[in-house]
């Protein structure tokens, strides 16, 4: 009994406190149970999402306060002068460009125009921005291209232009030759109108000849400036018919000599290469005229003309076609051709061209522009042809009533017909038997009262010892030879 109690007390005491689990397989069909998971390993549950509050408006972003707005104010007044100063210097720049450009082209014209533009932006530069100027540049291109295109003796006798040594204070080197040129000639001419003054009766030539010959016995550098001497002779004496052949001979002379230059020599050339109707002569100095200046309508002009003379219609018309593609000679190989047209007798033809070149101006109002101002001088130029054309078609009454009202409308705009445009309307008031008329005087009145005396052709036709036919279609024909 007591063993048994025993074994009882022992058995007690052996009995784990705590029971064990037990893994037991789950019965086919049955789910197993599940694996206790610690509470630290067991996956957070997601909370439920909370609604999120409404957006709130946003706070207006705050500008730069005044301090911030006087400090940029100040910067950009700062900059003005700089920004004002780099727009100006672009004006002043592209007109320049455009000016260089012309001329390593050889379009003068252009080149001309381009400085001029540049002249008027550089005066407004200067009065915005004392200081800021091209200097000299304008001055020097000026007489670079004047050098080019008619030599040192022209701009010598041009009213106006001061010598090149009195204008600029640092004489570029590609103007020095040039510079030196000038000073020689006006020191000759200025020592001629010390020489005492022609004697009574003394002829003008006869006085010219003796003052330089003085003049040359006096100067020490005569042998080094022969040239020069010939080329104020040849110069002064050429509208003398006395001096003709002794100035053949000059030029002669001139052409040979290989130190000569085209401008001692070459207008003298054409003054009686024109009046001689030499017009094999005459397309040659045309050509060496264009091929220094692209644009010089007047050679072009004359080219056109000689062509016609020489070798027909053809080839004149060929010429002007060709020149008109220059944007300068295109109104006056219009009328160029016009020219041949109405010496051909296709008047309408002509009569076309010259409607075509008026239509390009507007007479009725003045010019404002360079370019207004040529559009309405081809324009007065393609009226007084078209007064020649009703002449030629025996509407003597036609030709004068236009001339005259294209006369009246622009002396109210102040513009300046040609000579040649007076020549024509004088020309139909003697057609119209008005020639001694007092508004046909007025007209010989103010030519007279400037200068220009009234052509011999026309003084002819009043006396009847020639006919328009004839002025307009023979030889050179017109009045501007």
């Amino acid at each position: 009994m007591e063993d048994f109690e025993r074994e009882e007390a022992v058995n007690e005491v052996d009995e784990p406190n705590i029971e064990e689990p037990i893994d037991e397989e789950a019965a086919p069909g049955e789910e197993a149970p599940e694996e206790a998971v610690p509470e630290e390993e067991q996956p957070e549950e997601e909370a439920p999402e909370e609604e999120q509050p409404k957006d709130k408006p946003d706070k207006p972003i705050k500008g730069p306060r005044f301090f911030a707005w006087l400090v940029a104010v100040v910067m950009m007044l700062a900059a003005l002068p700089a920004l004002l100063a780099a727009s100006i210097n672009l004006e002043l720049t592209i007109p320049a460009v455009r000016g260089l450009a012309a001329e390593a082209c050889k379009n003068y014209d252009d080149a001309r125009d381009a400085y001029q533009r540049l002249y008027s932006i550089d005066m407004t530069a200067q009065s915005a921005l004392p200081g800021l100027s091209c200097g000299s540049f304008i001055m020097e291109r000026q007489y670079v291209v004047l050098g080019r295109l008619y030599g040192p003796l022209k701009i010598v006798n041009s009213d106006g232009l001061p010598p090149i040594s009195a204008t600029l204070t640092r004489i570029p080197r590609r103007l020095q030759k040039l510079s030196d040129q000038c000073d020689a000639l006006m020191e000759i001419i200025m020592a001629m109108q010390n020489q005492p003054p022609p004697a009574e009766g003394q002829d003008g030539a006869e006085w010219l000849l003796a003052a330089l010959e003085a003049v040359r016995g006096a100067d020490k550098q005569a042998q080094a400036r022969r040239l020069y001497y010939d080329a104020i002779t040849l110069q002064f004496t050429t509208g003398d018919p006395a001096q003709k052949e002794a100035n053949l001979a000059r030029i002669a002379a001139l052409k040979a000599d290989p130190q000569s230059e085209f401008w001692m020599y070459e207008d003298e050339e054409l003054y009686y290469a024109l009046r001689g109707e030499d017009y094999a002569a005459v397309v040659t100095l045309c050509d060496a005229i264009l091929k220094r200046n692209r644009q010089d309508s007047m050679a072009m002009a004359y080219k056109v003309k000689a062509l016609f003379l020489a070798d027909g219609a053809e080839p004149a018309l060929a010429a002007a076609k060709a020149f008109e593609k220059r944007d300068v000679a295109y109104t006056g190989m219009q009328l160029a051709k016009a020219e041949v047209h109405y010496r051909q007798g296709s008047y309408e033809e002509a009569l076309k061209l010259c409607s075509e070149v008026q239509s390009r101006a507007d007479l009725n109002t003045p010019a404002f522009t360079p370019e207004e101002e040529q559009a309405q001088s081809a324009a007065m130029e393609a009226v007084g042809m078209t007064g020649v054309v009703l002449l030629l078609q025996d509407k003597p009454e036609d030709a004068l009533q236009l001339l005259n009202n294209t006369w009246a409308l622009n002396s109210m705009n102040s513009a300046s017909p040609s000579l040649n445009y007076i020549y024509i309307l004088l020309t139909a008031y003697i057609a119209c038997g008005e020639g001694e008329s007092e508004e046909a005087q007025n007209f010989v009145m103010m030519l007279e009262s400037n200068g220009y005396p009234v052509p011999q052709v026309i003084t002819d036709l009043q006396e009847g010892k020639t006919t328009i036919q004839k002025i307009f279609t023979e030889g050179w024909g017109g009045f501007d030879v």
